[in-house]
């Protein structure tokens, strides 16, 4: 059943961002309450260039990939946003369920897709990622999560994503990412700095909100998310969008488990 929905549902309007418009004596690590919640929408539209083109990406992938009577899901699903897309562009015989760890966020979720909540599109669940069963999937989406996510447990989440997927499933996600041993880095972490202050950001705002997430988001670089897709098994992983220091990326699990040829099985029998 789906979960049941706030009795006055607010507006789906967004509220504007002024998290951190005011100075703080001290800045706590960022977290996904109430407060962001309330504002979420705007705030990642303002701090991640190219968040819209991902969705639209999203959308193709969904409308090719997602297969019949399949679950897809979004895993960090916040407001809803890549939830949505991928109810509105797969058949009417899959079911997605938006996964989140923080009750705030489900909570706006909820307002926000309360009509597909309704007719049994969607389902939402408030848990750890690390604890979803992911069984009977076709396609699995986590924008701008891994990023959340402590470094030790990313191989393990992957790989189990992998098992989980149905054959010719898809694994798309999008990151902020980095690579220190460029000097290009720089320039590019200074334009998403001009980004944030042609949205409106204050220099105050840009550097509070920098010092709250500095702990908690933790980039990687594109070649360590396309190595760890590889090692799990994923076919050649495929960078789909770029915007500054921000990908978005798939892997496809094989539609069949690759076999040997009687020529290759030669080959190796003899090297053994």
């Amino acid at each position: 059943m789906p979960p049941s929905l706030p009795d006055n549902p607010e507006s789906n309007a967004p509220d504007i961002d002024r998290v951190y418009a005011e100075a703080k004596d001290a800045i706590s690590p960022f977290v996904f309450n109430h407060q962001v919640a309330q504002v979420f929408d705007d705030m990642i539209a303002r701090s991640v260039p190219g968040y819209a083109l991902c969705h639209e990406v999203l959308s193709l992938i969904t409308n090719r990939y997602a297969q019949p009577g399949s679950l897809l899901f979004d895993l960090g699903c916040s407001s809803g946003t890549s939830t949505k897309v991928l109810a509105d562009f797969s058949p009417t015989t899959c079911k997605v369920i938006g996964v989140d760890n923080s009750q705030p966020m489900i909570d706006r979720c909820q307002i926000t897709l309360r009509n597909l909540i309704e007719n049994d599109r969607v389902a939402l669940s408030c848990q750890d990622i690390s604890d979803t069963d992911l069984s009977g999937a076709s396609i699995i989406v986590l924008n701008y999560t891994l990023q959340f996510l402590p470094l030790a447990i990313r191989d393990q989440l992957m790989a189990r994503i992998y098992q989980s997927l149905l054959p010719g499933g898809i694994v798309f996600i999008a990151e902020k990412v980095t690579n220190p041993e460029l000097d290009p880095q720089q320039a590019i972490n200074d334009l998403h700095l001009d980004f944030k202050r042609q949205q409106g950001y204050s220099e105050l705002e840009i550097a509070q909100k920098r010092s709250a997430l500095e702990a908690v988001l933790i980039p990687e670089t594109e070649f360590a998310h396309h190595q760890r897709l590889a090692q799990c098994g994923f076919e050649i992983p495929q960078t789909l969008t770029r915007a500054l220091n921000f990908i978005a990326f798939m892997g496809q699990k094989p539609r069949t488990n690759p076999k040997l040829t009687s020529h290759q099985s030669g080959l190796d029998s003899r090297c053994c």
